[in-house]
């Protein structure tokens, strides 16, 4: 059937049935486009848009890395600027000496009797290692407030711990007090110092492991 004999035919049918088939053509016309063409782009665009939404939030999270990694270098710069000063305020191993003695001489220079003044073992830590002295003073009030406040104001680090106050006692006239305590600064440890603790450290965690493998058989 050629198409002249179809719209012959066509043109015999009613006007109403030929409305009919064109609102069918053009309903079926219209399906096929939602179906073959809307619907797929459609949800081709809702996919590009989750993907976008997906981009938007990692570009989100990068700027925020960013900003953190940018926030975290100056954190790290300040801190190492205040390490640099706290470098300068602890002694070195041969200072130490010169040190101690500055402080059992400025305990005289205030009019303290100085009654004891022993250096204690040192306290190894990580990095550092605590000087502990024992003191035992003996003035008035307003000495001992002078040297604890001299002490404080030293340049390198110094504090005392553990201080005890005795009765006060009247000596010619005048009321002396007696305090004991420890001084304690703190000095850098040397590398050799660093890795012979390091090295002990590691090998009592191998003892351990040593033993609770024999506990364990």
């Amino acid at each position: 059937m050629n198409g002249s004999r179809i719209l012959e035919q066509l043109g015999r049918l009613p006007r109403s049935q030929r409305l009919l088939l064109f609102l069918l053509v053009y309903v079926l016309m219209i399906g096929a486009y939602v179906f073959l063409l809307f619907m797929p782009a459609n949800e081709k665009i809702a996919q590009l848009r989750q993907e976008e939404a997906s981009l938007a939030q990692q570009k989100a999270q990068l700027e925020q890395r960013l900003a953190d990694k940018e926030r975290f270098e100056a954190e790290l710069q300040a801190l190492m600027a205040d390490l640099k000063e706290a470098l300068k305020e602890l002694p070195n191993d041969r200072e130490i000496p010169g040190l101690l003695k500055g402080i059992s001489s400025m305990g005289k220079k205030v009019g303290l009797e100085v009654r004891r003044f022993q250096p204690l073992p040192e306290k190894k830590l990580d990095y550092v290692a605590e000087v502990p002295v024992a003191l035992e003073v003996a003035g008035s009030y307003h000495e001992v407030a002078l040297f604890f406040e001299r002490l404080s104001k030293m340049n390198r680090i110094v504090y005392v711990q553990d201080i005890e106050m005795g009765e006060p006692e009247e000596i010619g006239g005048e009321t002396r007090l007696k305090v004991t305590g420890n001084a304690v600064t703190f000095r850098f440890l040397s590398d050799e110092e660093i890795s012979a603790a390091q090295a002990a450290k590691s090998g009592k965690g191998k003892g351990r492991r040593r033993r609770r493998g024999k506990g364990g058989k």
